[in-house]
């Protein structure tokens, strides 16, 4: 039996006035503050090799970003292979990027205008991910665990059709012997209640959750959340409307734990490694800038027709990646080849796979709990009908198509493989 320990913090990440949020296209300050961003961080101990986990309540974690705060926290003997940065994906918070570092620079930082005032942020962002995880590891104490996996809230639907979306609720539940308890929940969701329009820094409906469950600490684990949204489910986009959905999802984590007894942690077993996709063939400007005349003309005749709003919606959203596309044209160019970080774990007999973007939820693998937006940002990651559909998301996709297939059998061979807490390269 592993001898095993865990502890866990939480530390304000709250931008100041003016940082630039996330998410949706255009340049967005934000003026002011409706609740607090946190970063928690947990961190397990298993035979005195010590592991991490970094939630930030922001859009996104990209590699820059990730390398930062491995750095930090390698002195209280964390190694980059046993840690996994993730974000919630709120749009009403800043993207996790730090400007002019990193593989995918241009791609991903070419839309902040303040870069001096947004690394200063990001540094604060390390700093307080480092302090999170020093205070975690000097808390640590024995435990017990309970887990289970069931049906999802109904907080978002597949982002084009309404349809009822895949990917499953997990829940895990950790009880330290001195009486504390951590819950870490996944499941995909596309925390976009609040519109473009907002400009009040939150969690949007991932946030308040921790407040209403009976818990020191809860850590939402986005999962394989592209090809989810709210559009179909929210009522209006408001504060009032997060409010609701965060209850739908408290429903559900409680349902799930209700009655469950507690035992003693599994070992943690676990690998971490590269996967190389082709990047997408970027088109020359001209045919990007035609795509974009093109896409915004149905966009336009849409509302010169009276169509209803969720259609308008749509056809706008494919006018946003046409726009993405001619960014791509300069930004993507001589690109070739993406190698995306992933980690495939075990823990509690459940099985874990950490995605780099924004995995369809149609690519999740069986029995296989995905934790999207972490270790990197590689922007989505499409199933093969996106593509044919020309939907935003396979325009917006720095990944060629049929990629996200091959991701998902390199991933299933992965947590196949006899063991490891190895890193590969």
């Amino acid at each position: 039996m592993a001898n095993m320990r865990i502890g866990f913090s939480k530390m304000d990440i709250t931008p100041p006035v003016g940082t630039e949020l996330g998410g949706y296209a255009g340049y967005r300050p934000c003026s002011g503050v409706h609740d607090m961003l946190h970063c928690r961080a947990v961190v397990l101990e298993q035979d005195n090799v010590r592991y991490a986990l970094v939630q930030l309540e922001l859009m996104c974690v990209d590699e820059a970003l990730f390398e930062r705060i491995a750095q930090a926290v390698e002195p209280l003997g964390i190694a980059k292979e046993r840690l996994i940065v993730c974000a919630i994906h709120s749009h009403a918070a800043p993207q996790g990027s730090v400007p002019g570092e990193g593989p995918l620079d241009l791609v991903n930082n070419s839309c902040i205008v303040n870069r001096e005032a947004f690394t200063d942020y990001m540094l604060s962002v390390v700093a307080a991910a480092a302090a999170a995880c020093k205070d975690a590891a000097e808390n640590l104490e024995a435990f017990q665990v309970r887990a289970a996996r069931g049906d999802r809230p109904q907080v978002g639907s597949e982002r084009h059709t309404g349809a009822r979306p895949g990917g499953d609720l997990t829940v895990i539940q950790c009880r330290t012997e001195s009486g504390r308890s951590l819950i870490l929940y996944n499941f995909p969701c596309h925390p976009t209640v609040l519109s473009a329009d907002n400009l009040l820094v939150s969690a949007d409906c991932a946030g308040g959750v921790e407040e209403k469950l009976d818990a020191d600490m809860a850590v939402f684990l986005n999962g394989a959340a592209g090809d989810i949204s709210t559009r179909f489910t929210r009522r209006e986009s408001s504060f009032a409307e997060c409010a609701r959905m965060r209850d739908v999802t408290v429903e559900a984590v409680q349902g799930l734990l209700a009655g469950l007894p507690y035992a003693a942690p599994e070992p943690l077993t676990g690998i971490h490694t590269r996967i190389t996709l082709q990047a997408k063939q970027v088109l020359t400007e001209e045919a990007a800038r035609n795509q974009l005349e093109e896409t915004t003309a149905r966009w336009q005749q849409a509302v010169s027709d009276g169509a209803d709003a969720g259609t308008v919606r749509i056809l706008k959203s494919y006018v946003e990646g046409a726009g993405v596309n001619l960014e791509f044209a300069h930004t993507l160019s001589g690109i070739r080849q993406l190698h995306l970080p992933v980690t495939a774990f075990r823990f509690c007999g459940l099985n874990f796979v950490t995605i780099p973007g924004e995995l369809f939820s149609t690519l999740q693998p069986e029995g296989v709990s995905v934790i999207g937006y972490a270790n990197g940002y590689y922007r989505y990651v499409c199933d093969e009908n996106a593509y044919e559909a020309g939907y935003y998301e396979a325009l917006a996709a720095i990944i060629a198509r049929g990629e996200g297939e091959k991701l998902v059998d390199e991933i299933l061979r992965i947590l196949q493989m006899p063991d490891a807490d190895a890193a590969k390269t």
